[in-house]
């Protein structure tokens, strides 16, 4: 059974995808040396940009604008999770930390500015599509308890049940988040046409890497 599919819409408006299975994670608060680490690499970000334009500015940035204004939506009003990232960073020297598996692969989003999201795959009805939405999917966001309507032509991760687990790459579904209870996990590294493919399997492997040193468990790439 096939675990992850990007549409061809997806691949001509510009986005690429992997995904990565990682099974038998223990998910917890992260360790002493994973927090020195986001520390440093976000002092590194703030140093490395002078400000969110100069991030911007980036090619990796720029043909992700690009990818969310073909579509019509204003970056602006919905910033991407990489600028999110850098925002938060920014104002405040250091990333929000909510579990060992979260805080490494936003530890990885700040290092390569590639977008990582996450999903407990046992909440998951299989396959999971990167699709353009056409107004019917289900949708509650991270956090919430009420279902939201999602745009018609917007991107986004959705379930074999049309269920939105992420709306473009800026807001996750509630139902699919990873928690200490989560095994087993989908992880998904998304670019854009701006990144090589060789650019692309070399973040995958610095986040299975970094995710196993941290949670344990077995990876399994899903291309």
């Amino acid at each position: 059974m096939s675990v992850f599919e990007v549409s061809d819409d997806c691949l001509r408006l510009g986005l690429r995808a992997t995904a990565v299975v990682f099974r038998d994670v223990t998910i917890g608060p992260a360790n002493a040396g994973l927090q020195a680490d986001f520390e440093a690499e976000t002092a590194q970000a703030r140093s490395r940009y002078a400000d969110l334009k100069a991030l911007i500015a980036t090619p990796e940035l720029t043909r992700l604008y690009e990818v969310f204004r073909s579509i019509g939506v204003n970056p602006k009003k919905h910033p991407p999770s990489i600028p999110n990232l850098y925002r938060y960073a920014l104002k405040r020297g250091r990333l929000p930390s909510i579990n060992n598996f979260v805080d490494a692969y936003n530890l990885i989003s700040l290092r390569t500015l590639f977008s990582l999201g996450a999903h407990d795959l046992a909440a998951l009805s299989l396959p999971v599509t990167m699709q353009l939405f056409d107004g019917s999917e289900t949708f509650i966001p991270l956090g919430s308890q009420e279902p939201r309507p999602v745009t018609a032509g917007e991107f986004g991760y959705v379930d074999a049940d049309n269920r939105v687990i992420c709306r473009l790459d800026v807001v996750q579904g509630e139902f699919s988040k990873v928690t200490a209870a989560s095994k087993e996990v989908l992880l998904i590294v998304e670019s854009t046409d701006a990144m090589s493919a060789e650019r692309q399997q070399q973040v995958v492997g610095e986040a299975i890497g970094l995710i196993q040193t941290c949670c344990g468990g077995t990876a399994e790439r899903i291309d």
